[in-house]
């Protein structure tokens, strides 16, 4: 039945993620950015002659070296590397210029606030999935399985939506963060 659906029995589909392979997924997410920020510095480099850029993560390490990783990592299938995730940003005003000047230079450590802001709005999507897989788990045993597939294929809906308005949320804060930065850079030169 899988190969008329197009597709073999090792699809990724079809494999149930250990350990090893959360470990693989996130270290292709690693080179993936490495490479794109070497792309990115061989440009600079070729068309300005500047390319000191590091990496900054919207969701840093607190957040993803906790449970509430194992949750966007596992679950949500958000992985730290990713784009959703990164903003490159100078590391010196040749290379800011280069990149025409609207981008804030790295601050080049974690910024215990916005890793603070950001680890409290992760925690509150993870809580909405822990209540409402507390409530999906006290229906199904109230009722049965049997008895409770529309409000677990509800649930499994929910679940499912819940990537995209994490990642809608993100996409949202992004610039807010980059000018937040770019603000306290300015008023401390």
């Amino acid at each position: 039945m899988l190969h008329r659906l197009g597709f073999g029995p090792d699809h990724e589909a079809n494999i149930v993620p250990n350990d090893a392979e959360f470990d693989r997924r996130i270290k292709q997410s690693l080179a993936q950015q490495d490479a794109r920020r070497t792309k990115i510095e061989a440009e600079l480099l070729r068309t300005h002659g500047h390319n000191a850029i590091r990496p900054f993560f919207i969701l840093a390490e607190p957040a993803f070296n906790s449970q509430l990783g194992q949750f966007l990592i596992r679950l949500m299938k958000l992985l730290p590397y990713d784009d959703w995730n990164v903003v490159y940003l100078p590391l010196d005003r040749e290379t800011q210029a280069a990149m025409g000047g609207g981008l804030p230079l790295h601050p080049r450590q974690s910024i215990g606030p916005i890793d603070e802001l950001m680890r409290e709005r992760m925690g509150g999507y993870f809580s909405q999935y822990q209540d409402a897989k507390r409530k999906v788990d006290a229906h199904i045993d109230e009722v049965g399985i049997q008895a409770a597939t529309d409000v677990v294929g509800k649930f499994v809906t929910y679940v499912d939506n819940m990537p995209a308005r994490i990642l809608d949320y993100v996409a949202e804060v992004r610039p807010m963060i980059i000018a937040l930065i770019a603000d306290v850079q300015s008023k401390g030169a």
